[in-house]
Order: C-alpha cells, then sequence, then structure tokens
C-alpha cells in the first residue's frame, strides 16, 4: 500500500422501515470484488424513519462526518496520506436520503479537503414517487386488509381511548399531510372520526400518500393513528412531485457526481397492458438513461422490493454486484481524471 493511496468508502442507507440487515451480505460481495485494495464497507445503522425527512438527512449529514473523521484517523496512524473517496449506495427511500445529502452538501466541503463524494448508486429508490399502477392495485389491497386489522383495533379500544386524558386526540394532534405541486389539485378531504381509523389516515394523505403507507409493517397496525401519521410524514416527499423532479434535475446536473438507480422489473400479464410492472414510477426520457432494469419473476412489486439483495430470490443478485462495482470503478476513474 502506498502512502498517498486513496481509501473507498461505500456507505450503505437502508429506507424506511429497513434495517442494518436490509443488504444482506451484499456490501461483502462488493469488497470481495472490488479491484482497489483499500475498500472500507458501512452499513448506516437503524434510523427513525418517522416524523420531519428533514431530521433524518441531517442525522445522516452528521454520521458521515464523523465516519470520515474515523477513516481519516485510521488512515493517518498507519502513514496513509490519500483521501477518503465516498460512495453512498441507498435502497428505496435510502436512496433519497441520500441524494439529499449530497444536493445539500456540495460545493460546502462540509467533508473536508481530503474527502468526497463521487457517486450515488440507488435500488429501487422512487425519484419519481411511486408508480401510480403499483398505488392503485397491490397498495390499495394491502390498505384493504390493514383497513380490517386497524378497525377492529379501534373498535375494541374506544372507550380506552376516550377515557384517558394523556391520550393524543386524532382529530386534534393528526398532521395534515397535503398534496403539493401538481397533485395540489386532486387532494381529498379528510374525516374527522376518530373511529375510521385508517379511513382518515388515507383521507388525508390522498392516494399517492396510501402507496407511501404500503411501506407501513405489520407492527403500525397497532399504532395510534398520531403514530402512523408520523411515519407517513416521513414518506410524504413522495407526494410533492414538483420537488421529485427537482430534486432529479439538480442531481443529474452535478458533473462530479456519477449516479445511477436499479429498479425492479416484473412481467405484465394483463391483457391490455404494454408497461412493465415496477415499483417506482418510471423516470421521463431526459433521465431514463440513469435508470437500470433489473428483471424480476417475484409475485408482486413489494417482494421483488424487498428482495432485491436476496441471492435466493433475486435471479440476478450476482449481476447486480458485477455491475455496481463497475460503475464504482468508473467513479474512480472519473475522480482521478478530474485530480
Amino acid at each position: 500500500m502506498t502512502a498517498t493511496q486513496d481509501r473507498l468508502l461505500l456507505v450503505f442507507v437502508h429506507g424506511f422501515r429497513g434495517t442494518d440487515t436490509t443488504f444482506k451480505d451484499f456490501p461483502e460481495r462488493l469488497k470481495a470484488i472490488a479491484t482497489s485494495t483499500d475498500v472500507h464497507t458501512i452499513v448506516y445503522p437503524r434510523y427513525k424513519t418517522s416524523g420531519d425527512f428533514n431530521v433524518a438527512v441531517r442525522n445522516l449529514q452528521v454520521w458521515l462526518q464523523d465516519q470520515v473523521k474515523q477513516q481519516q484517523a485510521m488512515m493517518a496512524s498507519s502513514g496513509q496520506t490519500g483521501n477518503v473517496l465516498i460512495v453512498l449506495l441507498g435502497h428505496s427511500m435510502g436512496g433519497i436520503v441520500s441524494a439529499e445529502v449530497i444536493l445539500r452538501q456540495h460545493g460546502q466541503d462540509l467533508l473536508g479537503s481530503k474527502a468526497r463524494i463521487i457517486g450515488l448508486l440507488a435500488y429501487d429508490t422512487p425519484f419519481y414517487s411511486l408508480n401510480h399502477r403499483f398505488v392503485s392495485g397491490t397498495a390499495l389491497s394491502h390498505m384493504d386488509k390493514l383497513n380490517n386489522h386497524v378497525s377492529r383495533f379501534f373498535s375494541s379500544n374506544t372507550s380506552s381511548t376516550s377515557t384517558t386524558t394523556s391520550s393524543r386526540s386524532v382529530s386534534s394532534t393528526t398532521k395534515q399531510i397535503t398534496w403539493t405541486g401538481a397533485a395540489a389539485a386532486s387532494s381529498t378531504k379528510k374525516s374527522s372520526s376518530s373511529s375510521s381509523g385508517w379511513g382518515l389516515l388515507a383521507g388525508v394523505v390522498g392516494v399517492a400518500a396510501v402507496g407511501a403507507a404500503a411501506y407501513l409493517a405489520k407492527d403500525v397496525i397497532t399504532s395510534k393513528v398520531t403514530d402512523a401519521m408520523d411515519h407517513v410524514e416521513f414518506v410524504s416527499t413522495l407526494m410533492d412531485f414538483e420537488a421529485c423532479w427537482e430534486r432529479m434535475r439538480r442531481l443529474s446536473e452535478l458533473d462530479d457526481i456519477l449516479f445511477r438507480c436499479f429498479y425492479i422489473q416484473l412481467e405484465n400479464h394483463e391483457s391490455l397492458a404494454t408497461d412493465p410492472k415496477t415499483f417506482i414510477a418510471l423516470p421521463p426520457p431526459e433521465t431514463a438513461h440513469y435508470f437500470i432494469p433489473i428483471p424480476s419473476r417475484a409475485e408482486g412489486e413489494v417482494e421483488a422490493h424487498m428482495s432485491i439483495f436476496n441471492a435466493k430470490k433475486n435471479d440476478h443478485y450476482y449481476t447486480l454486484g458485477l455491475d455496481t462495482m463497475s460503475l464504482i470503478s468508473e467513479m474512480l476513474a472519473r475522480h482521478q481524471r478530474r485530480t
């Protein structure tokens, strides 16, 4: 190892309701096939995917700065004087959080003069929100099932909820998640009845948020509506279509950041369908070259989305690893040409 060798730091950021094990052994696989001799992989610890989305972005920023300092200290102790070159790899909403970190600190040198983010690779990240066909089909079928559970939960807890003064009132404390941008004209009216439970949630956030609410895992079913709304607040960024497009526009204009998004693609067996089934909304023609499809034989969009890093369920898992490392190598080459 030369004293001036750079260190490649691969940072994995999971999505909504994800965990430290979301990526399974994918980080170690990338490290094993990497051509660079100094590669470190770090999985961002499980974080709170509820409340203000901006808090999640700031927390990742601060954590990333701390990681850079630790890596630089390790390098200094061994006499290594190179730079820390960072690649962010985000699954689902983790890709959007990572993109926001890049955009907010770009040009500000917040990581110091010897550390650089050189690329972002996203995996099934809904940069243009969720596929509307998935929202109206798969997601709504899940919501019907959830509604049955929630209705029973609220009916069985009506008395305790009404008599406990410390409990938060749904009608008074539920956050208002509203459509913005192009979706504002089609926002739906809310219900003020606490007994409507999940219906209130769906009514407040509208159709796109119902798709976002499909992220809610089974353990949220028994949460209070206000707690569920906190989770929807985190993914409410998917409802602001203008912001989604603006984020992609800004990201595509960064000439020192290589960006790509892999996304799952299922065969559509509907007789009149022409487009493949996807979890994410497909990009417009002008940014389509940033998106790379991954064929999947999963039963549905959610299963394909959640099993993208499962070698037993994703037939293209190993190809995904090779393609990922090829893009990372391109990032390194681009950086070297600039310095």
